[in-house]
């Protein structure tokens, strides 16, 4: 992997990015009722507004400008509600047999993880979709990891006294919660805390969905103080940035929060599926592979 962020360079908006954006924009358009000259006059506005945007923001970041505008056109403050709720009812039903075969099997941890990663798939931004879980968990877990740092973070793990979960879509909330469970039985002295959004960004989790999730149940949760796609450290809350820099290991969740976290020099893990051409080509990686990365052990 050729891609080093640390070096200076770091994710941001790429030509890809605007045609991407004007479709995100259009489906939560959708979501919140806009149609006809409303969704028109929205869809003019939003293409107009990120003609002006500086392309040096993060996807997430130069997102949040538009979701933003069409949450003031609709008065409509999370079109994904119904959505959300529907992911984390698809994957708790699959919780149960998840958790069986991650007792049975000879290497909880890695299981776990892989599930976690598998999770992922279930994003209405840089897909249209939830995708298939089922399927798609069956797939990761079969495969090897495009990249593997299990690892290097195995052995974090066994040294750290906390850790960080920053977590990224509704659904996916749910596989979460299943590492953390395993984490807690593994590492037991381990103190773990998981963040979810500030607020409705996409079909991100917010608290009202990890609880719904049973996320609370297992760790200690708090929010990023921000509704937005990723991480912005000068506008989360004091909360979560003292979660963040005191934390021995960071495990983020999902696209969103790579392409805003990728020139931090914390100890973070990274654990999404690539789902973009951009994320594609920096990584060398095709669309679909999944990954555990550390990009200290990248560089």
């Amino acid at each position: 992997m050729v891609y080093n962020p640390l070096g200076g360079d770091r994710m941001r908006m790429y030509p890809e990015c605007w045609p991407c954006m004007m479709e995100q924009a259009r489906r939560a358009a959708g979501l919140s009722g806009l149609e006809g000259y409303h969704l028109e006059r929205a869809m003019r506005e939003i293409e107009a507004l990120l003609m002006e945007l500086d392309p040096g923001l993060s996807p997430p970041a130069a997102a949040a400008f538009f979701y933003g505008r069409i949450k003031e056109l609709s008065g409509v403050e999370d079109p994904y509600r119904a959505l959300k709720t529907d992911s984390n009812a698809a994957a708790m039903r699959l919780l149960p047999g998840l958790r069986r075969e991650a007792a049975e099997s000879p290497d909880p941890f890695d299981f776990a993880l892989r599930a976690a990663v598998a999770g992922n798939i279930i994003d209405f931004g840089a897909r249209s979709g939830p995708g298939d879980l089922e399927e798609n968990l069956r797939r990761v877990l079969r495969e090897d990891l495009f990249i593997d740092h299990v690892p290097l973070l195995r052995k974090d793990l066994e040294t750290a006294s906390s850790a960080l979960l920053v977590c990224d879509n509704a659904g996916e909330v749910v596989l979460d919660r299943l590492l953390c469970e395993v984490l807690r039985d593994l590492y037991p002295g381990l103190a773990l805390t998981a963040a979810v959004r500030g607020g409705p960004m996409i079909n991100d989790a917010t608290l009202e969905d990890a609880a719904e999730a049973g996320l609370d149940s297992v760790c200690r949760l708090i929010t990023t103080g921000t509704a937005l796609a990723g991480v912005d450290l000068e506008k989360s809350s004091r909360g979560f940035r003292d979660a963040f820099f005191s934390a021995d290991v960071i495990l983020a969740k999902g696209q969103g929060n790579f392409e805003t976290l990728d020139s931090r020099d914390e100890n973070i893990y990274f654990l999404f599926q690539v789902k973009c051409d951009c994320v594609s080509r920096l990584l060398e990686a095709e669309k679909g592979s999944a990954l555990v990365c550390s990009l200290r052990a990248s560089s």
